[in-house]
C-alpha cells in the first residue's frame, strides 16, 4: 500500500510533537507503543500499529541513555517499524529489524545537536545572570523547535518521499534475507 501527501503530512506532524517530547521527555509520548499506534491510525491500520507497537516497545524498553551512551531513537524505530510493514507488506517482526537503520541515522542525529548545542550554554548563562528571560526561554524554545522540525523533515522524507523506492528496495531482497529480518524482528523482543 501507498502512502498518502496528507498521511505523510499528519505523521510529519506527530514526529515532530513526539520529536520535541523525546527531547524534553515530558509527557513519554515518544515511547514506540504510542508513536507506532498513532502512526497506524493514520495509515488506517489500528490493528497493524498496537502489533508493531507491542513488539517495538519490547525491544526498546530496556534502552535508556546511560552516562555517555545513546540508545537508538525510539521515535523514528516506531514510525518507520508501522510505514515500513504497511507499505511492503512484511510483519511488524520483519519490519523491526528494516526500521533500526532509521533509528540509528536519527541516533546521530540528535547526539550532533547535543554537541553543537553546547555552544550555547554560555549564552544561558549570559540571560540567566542578566535575568534576560525572554532571551533565554526564545533561545531554548528555538533550539527545541529546531530539532521537532528535524524530526518533522526527517520522518517526512522517509514517509512519503522516499516510500516508493525504499519499499521497492525491501521488496527486493531474496526470501532468505526476508526470513533473517524476520527472525531478528523476533529475537529483538526477547
Amino acid at each position: 500500500m501507498s502512502i498518502s501527501l496528507a498521511q505523510g503530512i499528519w505523521i510529519s506532524v506527530f514526529a515532530i510533537i513526539a520529536g520535541i517530547d523525546f527531547w524534553m521527555e515530558g509527557f513519554y509520548i515518544f515511547r514506540p507503543i504510542i508513536v507506532c499506534t498513532v502512526v497506524g491510525a493514520i495509515l488506517g491500520n489500528l490493528k497493524l500499529g498496537l502489533v508493531a507497537g507491542g513488539l517495538t516497545e519490547l525491544v526498546f524498553a530496556g534502552l535508556t541513555p546511560v552516562g555517555g551512551t545513546q540508545p537508538p531513537n525510539p521515535v523514528m524505530a516506531g514510525i518507520m517499524t508501522v510505514v515500513l510493514a504497511y507499505t511492503t507488506g512484511h510483519s511488524p517482526a520483519t519490519a523491526i529489524g528494516l526500521s533500526l537503520p532509521f533509528s540509528i541515522l536519527t541516533q546521530y542525529i540528535i547526539l550532533f545537536y547535543y554537541s553543537a548545542f553546547s555552544v550555547f550554554a554560555k549564552k544561558f548563562n549570559e540571560y540567566a545572570e542578566k535575568l534576560e528571560l525572554n532571551k533565554f526561554r526564545n533561545l531554548a524554545y528555538g533550539l527545541t523547535l529546531l530539532v521537532g522540525l528535524t524530526y518533522g523533515v526527517l520522518s517526512f522524507l522517509c514517509v512519503y518521499a522516499a516510500q516508493k523506492p525504499m519499499s521497492n528496495f525491501v521488496n527486493s531482497f531474496p526470501g532468505w534475507l526476508s526470513h533473517g529480518f524476520t527472525i531478528a524482528g523476533g529475537i529483538l523482543p526477547a
